[in-house]
């Protein structure tokens, strides 16, 4: 119900407010596309903080419905049109990368693109001991195959070491902030 409900508030939020840089983070990520999708001249970059995700699939249990438009629950502008995602978006696994990572839901060939959202850029953040870093890639991929432009920060690979979920609260998330600012 909430997805339903976020769509409008954020449209008129951003309608009244104008231009704006959204961040998201964890379940609210989705609303970070949607938004991107329906007002994307409004919106001027998504930082997401380990949105809510892989593509498709629950990874962590039964936390609700899985995102069967890909990234969210609510239709987003693909071409060409979906009008049923769960017949027009073909889907295949993908085995893991890595050890310690899992498989991702990706499209298959014709690949549907994202063109409203292609037109947001996205900064992607991971935090190296969430349960995010086994498939926050899957999440990265998705979005860099539907033509989104999206930089990725692995933080552990970036130097900082185990920071978790809520990486705004960690004692390093002025650095962090930091590294979202360049």
């Amino acid at each position: 119900m909430s997805d339903v409900l976020n769509k409008p508030a954020d449209e008129a939020l951003l309608d009244r407010i104008g231009p704006a840089v959204v961040v998201t983070h964890s379940q609210s990520g989705p609303y970070g596309w949607v938004i991107g999708d329906s007002r994307p001249n409004l919106v001027k970059g998504i930082i997401a903080i380990e949105p809510e995700g892989p593509p498709f699939v629950n990874e962590t249990g039964p936390t609700g419905p899985a995102r069967y438009d890909g990234i969210t629950r609510l239709p987003l502008k693909y071409d060409p049109p979906v009008i049923n995602p769960f017949t027009d978006l073909k889907t295949e696994v993908i085995p893991p990368a890595a050890p310690n990572l899992t498989s991702c839901t990706q499209q298959k060939a014709p690949v549907k693109k994202l063109v409203n959202l292609s037109k947001v850029p996205v900064l992607l953040l991971t935090g190296e001991a969430s349960y995010h870093a086994p498939y926050d890639y899957c999440m990265v991929r998705y979005l860099r195959q539907v033509g989104v432009k999206v930089r990725w920060l692995e933080l552990g690979a970036m130097g900082f070491h185990g920071n978790g979920h809520f990486l705004f609260m960690e004692k390093n998330n002025r650095a962090i902030a930091g590294l979202v600012r360049k």
